[in-house]
């Protein structure tokens, strides 16, 4: 899978890179800031985004997760060591398609989750690329 990853602390973001790339995906990008998130995005198309909710002093993982919503669907994987807090639990639960993951990143729980998504993705993909089964027709050489 294509995974973008929004995190400002730089040392996370290259550990969960080669965490990733470790288990076959392919990460398309890092964003530390609302703006780069969006701009990632927008341009890459990821399959999911990995997701930090707090991105420095005043940009929110959780907006930009909104301004996402506007234009894609894409799974967005909210890691945060907020995770046991109700509210920021309601935030992202009024979110369509976003998960939770405390930090630090449990990787069996990461990992069970993003092969979950992948198989949800590839379900869809191929419900829609295969054709419906068609009844066999009598051939006819009336024109």
């Amino acid at each position: 899978m294509k995974l973008a990853i929004v995190e400002d602390e730089v040392i996370l973001a290259m550990a969960l890179t080669l965490m990733l790339e470790d288990w076959g995906h392919q990460v398309i990008g890092t964003a530390d800031t609302e703006a780069g998130a969006l701009a990632l995005v927008e341009a890459d198309r990821p399959d999911v985004v990995l997701m930090d909710i707090r991105l420095g002093r005043k940009d929110s993982g959780l907006h930009v997760a909104r301004q996402i919503r506007k234009s894609s669907a894409v799974p967005i994987v909210f890691c945060t060591a907020y995770a046991d807090s109700a509210p920021v639990e309601a935030e992202v639960r009024s979110i369509e398609n976003a998960y939770l993951v405390d930090k630090p990143v449990d990787e069996e729980q990461l990992e069970w989750l993003l092969r979950g998504i992948e198989a949800r993705r590839k379900a869809a993909t191929s419900s829609f690329a295969s054709p419906a089964p068609h009844t066999r027709q009598t051939a006819s050489n009336d024109l």
